[in-house]
């Protein structure tokens, strides 16, 4: 179905004293008769709005309410309990009647659109309707909640509503296909107060699910309480006597949020931790000893003590003059203490890594949790004391590792260190201080950490540790002004990140400079992962020449169609491998962005042999594809992930490349169904039946035309146009 045979109508009950006046309009403000309405609303599933206006003289506000009646309300129930329980409250009420066919992801897509127009018209237009602005409100039932909580993700931070009210959501345990990841999260920045309740006798599961979103709202500084009510089996419909839930209801609604007043951070406040006599040690270290490379953190640090660590460590740090400043049970607060009493006086050393945050966000062993917001400020603390203390010095900050406990899936713990690590991760300058992201280390593909990297899913095992090491040590090595230690580096070279490796018709270092100085301002929708067939596409950075003058696009036309509408990174680069790709993503290209979708197209120049690089088999190919989707999943979880066959090229169908790139088609394609992640082969639409390319496909063999764009647009449009 196209969302544009799907209208909003809007059905005005308007209490006039004497009667019901009923006027219906469309979205766009047309009039309407009665019988449209009916005829357009029965048997189908085109959704309304029904306006419920309070008989109050001073209506408080505005309830958008999302009922639950298994996705089917119609004309016939003129009223809820809960409208009328509002109503009576002094709100204005506008629900949404749907009425659908049947419950698929496609007809809840359309119902997730429509509740989101819905939604921004009403707050658009609320003088022309007559509609109490003085506070927004969505409030979700059942289904409803889901749909409620499912609208509020979409909104941009302007547009969320004052409050949100989730009463027994259902199913916000629901998964992105392919993954352990929630794909119903709260916004990045909540603006909303939230109110979370359901019955002690309700699925556990949505219980669960509900506790853990209203932590993640608390934990991304957002305001949020939840609840838990006793059994409402006699009286859940009848609003007037459920005196637990419209207890606490009245009270949220009524409640006037008070002027923040931001307390000092408890992460950034210096507080001595309970390890008096290791630090005691340390001192009489530091008074004794020079040390090249300092390691502070928590107990993941402090582990390099323990026999089985010590292999990891002679081989990567003792060679280096290393000193570990871990501290088992450490918080952010702890570790700015012993910078202030010591742990650091004489010493200048080449560099600093920092590892920390996961205590900070521990529910279950500190009486406190820290929000994202307090953990990034209390890094940043020890940032400034670092600078302070250290000025030449290097600081690594290392991204907080994705831990948590109960079990390898993400938690709102998990969440709130992605949240923090994200706003830490724009501190690094390049210069003084590094952003070290080396997560994918210790997950699966679909999200859940791999209990080999992390057995008790928080600390790394002795092999996660060296898999930690080793993914540090590029970066490392270069600040340390020494060569790589790890002698253990594997013969595919597609998986081995390296920077630049062709000469090419544009300046490649310029061109990721000018990614991570865009890419905040971009927030982008979509990103293009890939080669210069993704880069000479169009979009932003825009395609220069070597000396950065602007040259013409080879899809103009095709870009506008199919990305116009959205913000787009391209990430494409011109002759990059799997490889070039792989180090992109290590410095940053990715880091801090929450894109929804991430199409990657890269593998074709693997295929060739030069001088900087030989050509890859199609098992190394799509092994380094596969370490790209992992960097891309570890760094932007809830994008959907498509991966691009790789075009045909070469004019001659029985070519030796040719043969490879089918090879590497066949086994990308197995690849992707064992993960669950979209394929999309575009080959056979550009070729005859023979393997030739139609005409007009291709400039060169390689790089498509405006015609072999449009085909590339016209297979992704439905699967990036999706909720």
């Amino acid at each position: 179905m196209k969302l544009s045979k799907y209208f909003i109508f809007i059905f005005y009950f308007c209490f006039t004293g004497i009667t019901k006046a009923q006027n219906f309009l469309s979205i766009n403000g047309e009039s309407l008769t009665k019988q449209s309405v009916v005829k357009n609303t029965k048997g189908t599933e085109n959704p309304f709005l029904r306006i419920i206006r309070t008989k109050e003289t001073a209506p408080k506000g505005t309830v958008f309410l999302l009922a639950d009646e298994n996705y089917a309300l119609s004309l016939k129930k003129e009223n809820l309990p809960v409208s009328n329980y509002l109503d009576e409250m002094g709100f204005d009420v506008v629900v949404l009647n749907y009425q659908i066919s049947k419950i698929d992801k496609s007809e809840k897509d359309i119902l997730l659109t429509s509740s989101e127009q819905a939604f921004k018209m009403l707050k658009n237009k609320c003088d022309s309707l007559k509609l109490s602005d003085k506070k927004f409100i969505i409030m979700g039932l059942g289904n409803g909640g889901n749909l409620a909580a499912r609208t509020i993700q979409r909104l941009k931070d302007i547009e969320q509503p004052n409050d949100v009210v989730l009463i027994s959501a259902s199913n916000l345990n629901t998964l992105i296909e392919g993954t352990v990841i929630p794909a119903i999260t709260p916004p990045l920045k909540p603006i909303s107060n939230l109110f979370v309740c359901y019955y002690k006798n309700e699925n556990a599961l949505w219980i669960n699910s509900g506790s853990e979103y209203t932590k993640t709202w608390i934990g991304y500084d957002g305001k949020a309480k939840f609840n838990l009510l006793q059994d409402p089996s006699s009286n859940k419909n009848n609003w007037k006597n459920n005196n637990e839930l419209t207890t606490l209801l009245k009270n949220f609604l009524n409640t006037v949020p008070a002027k923040a007043i931001l307390p000092q951070n408890p992460a950034a406040i210096s507080t001595e931790g309970y390890s008096r006599k290791r630090h005691d040690e340390k001192l009489k270290l530091v008074a004794n000893e020079k040390f090249d490379l300092i390691m502070i953190g928590n107990s993941i640090t402090n582990n390099f003590e323990k026999p089985q660590y010590q292999e990891t460590w002679n081989t990567f740090f003792a060679p280096r003059k290393a000193l570990n400043l871990g501290f088992s049970g450490y918080r952010t607060e702890n570790i700015l203490w012993n910078i202030d009493h010591g742990e650091l006086e004489g010493q200048s050393p080449k560099v600093v890594t920092l590892e920390i945050g996961t205590n900070n966000v521990d529910e279950k062993n500190y009486p406190t949790r820290h929000t994202a917001n307090q953990l990034a400020g209390g890094i940043e603390e020890i940032i400034k004391k670092l600078r302070q203390k250290l000025p030449n010095t290097k600081i690594i900050i290392l991204r907080s590792f994705p831990g948590c406990y109960g079990g390898p899936n993400p938690t709102s713990h998990r969440a709130i260190l992605e949240r923090a690590s994200n706003i830490v991760s724009k501190l690094a300058d390049g210069k003084n201080i590094f952003y070290c992201d080396v997560n994918h280390v210790f997950l699966n593909l679909d999200g859940s950490i791999n209990q080999t990297m992390m057995p008790d899913w928080l600390h790394p095992s002795p092999e996660g540790a060296k898999a930690w090491a080793r993914a540090m040590e590029p970066l490392l090595s270069e600040l340390m002004g020494d060569s790589s230690l790890d002698k253990e580096k594997p013969t595919n070279t597609a998986i081995i990140p390296v920077p630049k490796l062709e000469q090419d018709s544009y300046d490649w270092y310029k061109r990721h400079a000018e990614v991570i100085k865009i890419k905040d301002s971009i927030q982008p929708e979509i990103v293009l992962i890939g080669n210069s067939i993704s880069h000479f596409w169009g979009g932003e950075p825009k395609v220069r020449d070597i000396n950065g003058k602007l040259k013409t696009p080879n899809g103009p036309k095709s870009w506008q169609k199919y990305f116009g509408q959205f913000r787009v990174l391209n990430l494409g680069f011109g002759w990059d491998r799997t490889q070039n790709v792989l180090w992109r993503l290590d410095h940053g290209e990715l880091d801090a962005l929450s894109p929804k979708t991430a199409i990657i197209n890269i593998g074709t120049n693997n295929t060739s042999q030069t001088e900087n690089a030989r050509m890859n088999t199609a098992e190394e190919i799509v092994e380094g594809i596969s370490a790209i989707c992992k960097r891309v999943r570890s760094k932007v979880p809830h994008a959907k992930l498509i991966v691009m066959a790789i075009f045909p090229r070469e004019k001659d169908p029985k070519s030796n490349r040719r043969i490879l790139i089918n090879e590497i088609n066949r086994q990308l394609a197995l690849f992707t169904k064992e993960n669950k992640i979209t394929l999309v082969d575009i080959g056979p639409d550009m070729l005859n039946a023979d393997g030739t390319f139609l005409p007009g496909m291709m400039l060169d063999y390689v790089h498509p035309t405006e015609k072999g764009y449009e085909i590339w647009g016209n297979h992704i449009q439905q699967l990036i146009n999706q909720p």
